[in-house]
């Protein structure tokens, strides 16, 4: 098999198009459910600990460790979706999901209403919303990845259907806030997370009821898990590793460079935060899953391009003190990004045999859930040393990502 282009397939006939047409659409409904209900928790994160008495790193350490199940049982979904099948996987990932946020709940209310604290409450948030959700929800994205690579038959559907799962992703991540915000309003910080397992629950009934994906060729083959450090994907993995370990640095000190740099209040800092986190995420979907699949550019091409865009925001980043520049940088950012995650996570599929793809959709996710362990604690680390150090490191790792795609034969 050739490693730089994707193995010839013979195309399926109209019906079958059709069906895994229906199915994608399916698929994205689901994912879109699942990760709605997930972000719903996050812009009442900070108000939910400080109302119920726990202390800010107690919220850390159950976003790290729901970062790290993530990271270790990704590895194993992405295989297990190849063996047992994708629709399998989705729903025990969902039920899983679903029991999980609705003993988070749980916990929440009884401590809203005393019946435990301290000790008790950190350890029922760290078991549900940390342990056990983080081992569901990292089933999605490799079964969901693994599904459309291995219904794609050239490398221009895998960009757009991969794309697509981004953009996906991203649009449920701008939902999930604004349901968030406005639960909270309607009945308080305890309704959003009563909705939250129901949003799992609807998910796993459009899996149940209504997702039916055909066994592909791959499937029929033994799973075979892809190492790290294999020289066919390698490559590519250290540039995503330093695209999202980037993303998610700036990510975790923005709110504090905004209002440092723009001398904000709370009020308008919360604003201006959500404001133009949002931004970058529209424009992130907008490239990734509109402007980039019609360019019809290779996935190296798409990442090399993303990379280049995603230093030149750095760098502004770096210089921001106006708004009109910070704007600017979230604008670079985004389209580099949108860019940048198809490149990266098409372009290995194509060096790897079929048997393989799951096992890759499972390291590409647990590359991405790596960066979400290391970033948060060393850029809030180093913002507190120096407001300009979190972002000189970012524009640093970015930057060798990018030279890396301009010099490595795999990456050119």
């Amino acid at each position: 098999m050739s490693t730089e282009t994707a193995s010839p397939s013979k195309p399926p006939a109209a019906d079958a198009r059709t069906s895994n047409a229906g199915q994608t659409k399916i698929l994205f409904a689901v994912v879109i459910l699942a990760y709605t209900g997930q972000m719903i928790l996050n812009p009442i994160l900070a108000p939910l600990a400080r109302t119920l008495g726990m202390q800010e790193w107690s919220v850390g350490a159950i976003i790290s460790t729901a970062a790290l199940m993530f990271t270790l049982f990704s590895r194993f979904w992405g295989p297990y979706a190849q063996k047992a099948g994708v629709k399998r996987v989705l729903a025990i990932s969902m039920m899983g999901a679903c029991i999980a946020l609705g003993s988070f709940a749980a916990v929440a209310i009884a401590a809203n209403r005393a019946l435990i604290a301290g000790f008790w409450l950190v350890f029922g948030a760290l078991a549900t919303r940390g342990f056990l959700y983080g081992c569901s929800i990292s089933g999605v994205m490799p079964a969901a990845q693994y599904y459309l690579v291995s219904n794609s038959h050239t490398e221009e559907e895998r960009v757009k259907s991969v794309g697509a799962l981004g953009a996906m992703n991203g649009f449920s991540g701008i939902l999930g806030s604004i349901a968030g915000g406005i639960l909270s309003m309607i009945g308080g910080l305890m309704l959003p997370l009563v909705v939250m397992p129901f949003m799992m629950l609807a998910a796993f009934a459009v899996v149940v009821l209504a997702f039916n994906p055909e066994a592909t060729r791959a499937q029929e083959n033994r799973p075979r898990k892809v190492r790290y450090f294999d020289r066919r994907v390698l490559p590519f993995l250290l540039v995503g590793f330093t695209l999202l370990l980037t993303f998610s640095s700036i990510q975790s000190v923005f709110g504090f460079m905004i209002q440092d740099q723009l001398e904000l209040d709370a009020a308008q800092t919360a604003a201006y935060t959500a404001a133009l986190m949002i931004l970058t995420s529209v424009i992130m979907i907008l490239f990734q899953g509109v402007i980039a699949p019609r360019l019809k550019l290779s996935a190296r091409s798409m990442l090399r391009t993303g990379m280049g865009l995603v230093t030149a925001g750095c760098a502004l980043f770096l210089a921001a003190s106006t708004l009109p520049l910070i704007v600017a940088a979230c604008t670079l950012m985004g389209a580099g990004c949108g860019f940048a995650m198809p490149g990266y996570n098409v372009g290995p599929t194509l060096n790897v045999e079929p048997e393989e793809q799951g096992g890759l959709a499972g390291l590409i996710m647990s590359n991405n859930g790596l960066t979400y362990i290391i970033a948060p604690l060393l850029s809030t680390s180093l913002y507190g040393l120096s407001s300009a150090a979190p972002f000189a490191l970012s524009l640093a790792l970015v930057a060798a990502g990018f030279v890396l795609c301009l010099v490595h034969p795999r990456l050119r």
